[in-house]
């Protein structure tokens, strides 16, 4: 394992009623090996003592983790704790406490906008085969209507099922953004525009608990779950935040917390979302 403390890898490429909704609908079981750059955001309620999966994040750097403003709603900072490295979302891996939690300075929660945040952490990660980063896009980078997008999180395998704990992923499908402003018609509870990515697939989708996950093409974070309207129709695509449209804001956020650690970008390395 490299020296936590000067891995920091940020890279330019190219439960309970009271925790936001949003967990993980059909799909298929994986393991932390194959996704280490996902990090679960537990929660503990002190007076019931539950400690519970809460949202889900994903690594940019040793010290950052990208998910969604929303997932603070209601919360406590200080109940918060980031779990790195472990196929399970409340057990194994590595435990790490907020530093700052940085929300877009333009959110807001209805209808909902803007849902990104980024969590800088009191100590840094250090980067293993089960710890390991996401690349960002380059802003403005676009993703054609159709293409397969990859999700992965924590999740229920159907809306008031029982938690699950261990890493799933599903495969999603792009919606033109025409069609799914036509299906949230009247809606209240969010704003689509191009910031927004839709997506969905037959029996599969995000549910309770899955605010935050990463959308995936690759090695390239392209979107973070935000918001469903119900975990089991296929009237309503699932929307994500689309982060090509926060890209700048999220490099000039995410910085070391002292001088005397350096945020490599490697620009030899570029995104192909082909």
């Amino acid at each position: 394992m490299a020296s936590s403390g000067l891995i920091v890898a940020l890279a330019l490429l190219a439960a309970v009623s009271a925790a936001p909704e949003s967990r993980i609908v059909g799909g298929e079981h994986t393991t932390i090996e194959q996704f280490p750059y996902i990090v679960a955001l537990t929660y503990f309620y002190p007076g019931p003592g539950i400690l519970i999966q809460r949202c889900v994040g994903s690594l940019l750097s040793s010290w950052h983790v990208l998910t969604t403003s929303y997932c603070f709603t209601g919360g406590n900072l200080n109940q918060f704790e980031v779990r790195a490295g472990s196929t399970n979302s409340l057990s194994g891996g590595v435990v790490v406490l907020f530093d700052e939690l940085i929300k877009y300075p333009n959110y807001v929660e209805k209808p909902r906008e803007g849902d990104v945040a980024v969590v800088r952490l009191k100590t840094p990660l250090g980067i293993s085969s089960t710890i390991d980063v996401l690349y960002l896009p380059p802003q403005g980078t676009s993703i054609a209507d159709g293409s397969s997008v990859k999700v992965v999180s924590w999740g229920f395998e159907y809306e008031g099922g029982p938690q699950l704990q261990t890493l799933k992923t599903i495969n999603l499908y792009k919606v033109n953004v025409d069609e799914c402003k036509a299906a949230y018609e009247g809606s209240e509870a969010v704003a689509i525009s191009d910031r927004v990515i839709c997506a969905k697939a037959p029996g599969r989708g995000i549910c309770f608990g899955d605010a935050g996950a990463p959308m995936v093409i690759g090695r390239v974070v392209v979107g973070t779950a935000s918001y469903y309207e119900s975990c089991d129709t296929q009237d309503y695509p699932d929307l994500f935040s689309r982060i090509d449209t926060y890209t700048n804001w999220i490099l000039s956020v995410a910085v070391a917390p002292r001088s005397d650690i350096r945020v490599p970008y490697p620009n030899a390395m570029r995104a192909n979302l082909n």
